[in-house]
C-alpha cells in the first residue's frame, strides 16, 4: 500500500515509520521544511519525504501521487495556550491541516484515515475510561483534537473508512522532554530533580506497544471487518505514580539522586486516569505486551547509549 503518513518526525511518528519499513509498503512522509529528521535514521529506499511550506502545495502532492491511506499523527500541544499565537497555531496543525487533507483524501480516492487522539479528550474519572464515556476536554489542545474528531466522522459517513486511537501517557525511545525522559536524564547524569508531591496515579503506555495498536489499526481499517468509524482507547490497564517511577529507575540505574517532591501541583492536574482497552482487544486484538518497569529499562538503555 502506498501510505502517506503526517507527524513522521516526531516522537510516536519517527517510530512508526521505522516499524513500517519491515512491510511491503510505499511510505510518504509528508513534512514542512523546518523540523529535523534526526528521529528517523537507517530508511530504506521505499521511504520519500514529501515536503510542505504552505497550505496551497497539498493539492499538487495529492495531484502527482496516489495514496491508499493516511496515518495522521502530526500535533501541535500546549498543555496552556499563554496567546493569540498558540491558540492559531494549535486551530491550524490540529484542526486545519488535518481536515484539509481529509477533503483531498476524498476527492482523490484514498480509502482509509487513521487518526491520533489523546486521552485528555475525557473527562478525568474513578473508573475505568471506555469510548463512549463523556468526553470533557482538559486543556484547549483536547478540544482541537475533539473539533477534528467531529469532522472525520462527518467525512466517514460515507463509504470513507476511517478510526481513531485515543492514546494514555505514551512514553518510550526518543520522546519529547516530558517526565520520564527528564528523570531518566536525572539520572544518568547524576542530577537533583524537582517534582510535585507525585502522588498522580496514571497509565504509562510504552511506545512499542503504542505501534504495534496503530498497526493493527492498519490490518483492521482495510479489512472486511470493518463496518463504520470506530474509537479505540490505546494504554494500560495499570496506573503508576511519579514516585513509584522513581523507584524504579533507582533500581534500574543502581543510584540514587536528590529528588525534591515539592512543586505545588497546577491548577488542572490530573490525579487519577485509568485506561480500559477491551475493545481494542476484542477487535483489533491488541493489547500492552510491556510493563513499565521493562519498559524503562529500554528507554533507561537508550538514553544512556
Amino acid at each position: 500500500m502506498n501510505i502517506l503518513i503526517t507527524g513522521s518526525t516526531g516522537f510516536i511518528g519517527s517510530n512508526l515509520v521505522e516499524k513500517l519499513q519491515v512491510f511491503d509498503h510505499k511510505l510518504y512522509l509528508l513534512k514542512r521544511s523546518s523540523p529535523s529528521i534526526s528521529r528517523l535514521e537507517n530508511l530504506q529506499k521505499n521511504v520519500s519525504f514529501l515536503s510542505i511550506d504552505s497550505y496551497s502545495d497539498l493539492p499538487k502532492i495529492f495531484e502527482k501521487y496516489h495514496f491508499d491511506i493516511i496515518m495522521h499523527l502530526a500535533t501541535y500541544y500546549i498543555r496552556n495556550e499563554k496567546s493569540l499565537g498558540d491558540i492559531e497555531t494549535m486551530n491550524a496543525t490540529n484542526i486545519t491541516f488535518p481536515s484539509l487533507l481529509l477533503n483531498l483524501a476524498v476527492k482523490n480516492g484514498v480509502k482509509a484515515f487513521i487518526n491520533t487522539g489523546t486521552c485528555f479528550e475525557y473527562k478525568p474519572s474513578t473508573k475505568k475510561l471506555v469510548e463512549t464515556d463523556l468526553l470533557e476536554p482538559y486543556n484547549y489542545y483536547a478540544a482541537t483534537k475533539i473539533a477534528f474528531e467531529k469532522i472525520l466522522k462527518y467525512y466517514a459517513k460515507s463509504d470513507f473508512r476511517a478510526l481513531t486511537l485515543k492514546l494514555f501517557f505514551p512514553y518510550g525511545e526518543k520522546d519529547n522532554e516530558k517526565l520520564i525522559p527528564l528523570l531518566i536524564k536525572s539520572f544518568i547524569h547524576s542530577k537533583s530533580f524537582n517534582l510535585t508531591k507525585g502522588e498522580q496515579r496514571l497509565n504509562f503506555t510504552y511506545v512499542g506497544d503504542i505501534i504495534n495498536a496503530y498497526i493493527k489499526a492498519l490490518a483492521f481499517i482495510t479489512s472486511d471487518d470493518y463496518k463504520k468509524y470506530e474509537v479505540f482507547n490505546v494504554g494500560s490497564a495499570n496506573t503508576y505514580s511519579p514516585k513509584e517511577i522513581v523507584g524504579m529507575l533507582e533500581k534500574i540505574s543502581k543510584r540514587k539522586i536528590d529528588i525534591l517532591f515539592d512543586t505545588p501541583y497546577p491548577k488542572n492536574e490530573i490525579m487519577y486516569m485509568v485506561c480500559n482497552s477491551e475493545k481494542a482487544k476484542k477487535i483489533l486484538g491488541w493489547q500492552p505486551q510491556t510493563n513499565l518497569f521493562e519498559g524503562l529499562k529500554k528507554v533507561y538503555a537508550f538514553y544512556n547509549k
